[in-house]
Parts: structure tokens; C-alpha cells; sequence
């Protein structure tokens, strides 16, 4: 199963920075734009994918498992 990581936009290193829209990158390509972090979450699940959000919103390295969560719609 490929796994799919929901990053905010835009990226930064702030971590009180607003988000004003969450991405779905798969393979390290961006595939989705949605509002939400839940909405983009919720639509990676549905499409098949392993799902990861942030554990804090600044840190979005993918090669470090640490910075992620598993995201299973609850």
C-alpha cells in the first residue's frame, strides 16, 4: 500500500504560522488540495492510501518517521 503524507500550506518553519490549505503528497508529488487537514486525511483513506499527518504542524520532513502520525479517520 503506498502511503500518502498531509502537509500544510504554505510550508514553514513557524510553528504558529496559519495554514490556509493542506496538500496529499504521494511519491513526492502534491495530488490533492483540500481546506482541511481532515478533508485531505479523509480523501487519502478513501483513495486506498496509508495516511500520515503531522505530529506538529512545522515539522514536515518525510524522512523522519518521528514527525508523523498515522491518520485512520477517527
Amino acid at each position: 500500500m503506498t502511503h500518502a503524507y498531509i502537509e500544510h500550506r504554505p510550508k514553514s518553519e513557524d510553528n504558529g504560522a496559519a495554514a490556509i490549505g493542506h496538500v496529499v503528497i504521494v511519491d513526492g508529488k502534491q495530488i490533492k488540495t483540500t481546506i482541511t487537514q481532515k478533508a485531505a486525511a479523509d480523501w487519502a483513506l478513501s483513495q486506498g492510501y496509508t495516511v500520515h499527518v503531522a505530529r506538529e504542524r512545522h515539522l514536515q520532513d518525510r524522512d523522519q518517521p518521528a514527525h508523523w502520525r498515522v491518520y485512520n479517520g477517527n
